[in-house]
């Protein structure tokens, strides 16, 4: 059996992840804020969701395209910003970006990912997530560098207006 015919649904990552990557690592990527039920919630409320199968029906002319910002992409989703990704694998960023790029979806870079944002850039994502610094001249410099290294779409982050308690991380 090929490598990747182990995984045969998400949660098979996380086990996965969490044999492979030191306790520490694993709590931060899997981990949520306060006691994880906000997290638990989340993923409560998406288990209620299903799919409705039509058996004999036409899909020939089916398409997972959306249409997002004025632009079409491939698939309704694309890959959310993971901040200090390269913390558990290399250049993850780029990979992410890479990927995203060949699936026709977006990719949003991460504020506080360890590679430059340029280098993310020209890797092929082209939305950028953002937590403004509170100084007028800090939001305006890094506006006009998000805009020189040519992103596209410029997400303003604004539900984190203190840091998260994030006690996996603490007691990791």
């Amino acid at each position: 059996m090929r490598r990747a015919e182990r995984f045969l649904a998400l949660s098979d990552f996380e086990a996965a992840g969490r044999r492979h990557l030191p306790r520490m690592l694993h709590g931060f990527v899997a981990g949520a804020a306060e006691t994880d039920q906000s997290l638990r919630d989340n993923r409560a409320a998406f288990a209620e969701w299903g799919f409705v199968p039509r058996a004999l029906a036409d899909t020939s002319g089916r398409s997972q395209e959306a249409t997002l910002l004025d632009a079409t992409h491939a698939a309704p989703f694309g890959i959310a910003p993971m901040g200090a990704g390269a913390i558990c694998a290399y250049r993850s960023d780029i990979v992410l970006a890479r990927a995203a790029a060949s699936a026709g979806i977006p990719m949003v870079t991460s504020a506080s990912s360890l590679i430059p944002l340029e280098e993310i850039r020209a890797a092929g994502s082209d939305w950028y997530q953002a937590y403004l610094p509170g100084e007028e001249g800090r939001i305006e410099a890094l506006v006009e560098r998000v805009a020189r290294a040519g992103y596209g779409t410029f997400v303003l982050t604004a539900d984190v207006p203190v840091p998260a308690n994030r006690e996996n991380n603490l007691r990791n």
